[in-house]
């Protein structure tokens, strides 16, 4: 499923992270699949596991918040704003977690570059 590039894998699961959300997005806060909860709560344990415990605290925390609220006749207003935050957040960090993963990806290939070329000729 990922690959064994630490930067492809990242890239990987930053833009499984953003499909969750667009279906998120399409679905509402108040009509959440049964699969984008759980999908939400398994990114969540995973990026626990990678030491990203920021993404894993908004990953979770917008899953319980969801699970809680869907379905319901009555609106609550402070979890629907709680909601949108916690989304708001997860997409700016999953935009700024592809921008390092550009830079690293850059980083690693200019310095392999340099590597494979002979002394005397850089």
């Amino acid at each position: 499923m990922y690959s064994d590039n630490k930067e492809a894998y990242f890239e990987e699961f930053f833009a499984d992270i953003g499909s969750i959300l667009e279906d998120l997005c399409q679905s509402g806060f108040h009509t959440v699949h049964d699969s984008t909860l759980q999908e939400l709560k398994e990114k969540g344990e995973h990026a626990a596991q990678y030491g990203m415990q920021h993404l894993s605290g908004l990953l979770l925390a917008l899953q319980e918040k969801l699970s809680r609220n869907r379905h319901q006749l009555s609106k609550d207003k402070d979890a629907d704003s709680l909601s949108a935050k916690y989304y708001t957040e997860l997409i700016k960090y999953i935009e700024a977690g592809r921008e390092k993963t550009a830079f690293d990806k850059g980083k690693n290939y200019y310095l392999t570059k340099q590597e494979k070329i002979p002394v005397g000729e850089a």
